[in-house]
């Protein structure tokens, strides 16, 4: 359900008591329209760079986006890796060596 304060408190009121509900802020997602006008300024951006508007997309995502960092079992990192990019092109991994590797075999994994 989406709606005003009110109007999501009367909901829930009106539900069964012993149903259980996640609450989160409904944001607004970007247009196709505005999708598309990024990818036309990444063009332009390739056209005086000469350097792929693909390369481009992941340094911004890399470098304007937001990242947390997972410590992962070597022997998952790799099939993390590949699952993750399955989201698309802005879905990046990095990899880098954990500081607990003598205690836990992990990496860290810093997804974007």
């Amino acid at each position: 359900m989406i709606g005003t304060q009110r109007e999501v408190i009367n909901w829930v009121l009106e539900q069964d008591k012993e149903k259980k509900f996640e609450i989160k802020e409904h944001k607004q997602r970007r247009s196709l329209d505005s999708n598309a006008y990024c990818w036309v300024l990444l063009g332009k951006l390739q056209d005086y760079l000469k350097i792929p508007k693909e390369d481009i997309y992941r340094d911004l995502i890399k470098n304007i986006g937001s990242y947390e960092v997972v410590p992962v079992k070597n022997e998952a990192v790799e099939r993390f890796r590949q699952a993750w990019s399955k989201n698309g092109l802005g879905w990046i991994t990095e990899t880098m060596k954990s500081k607990l590797e003598r205690f836990y075999k992990c990496s860290y994994i810093l997804w974007f």
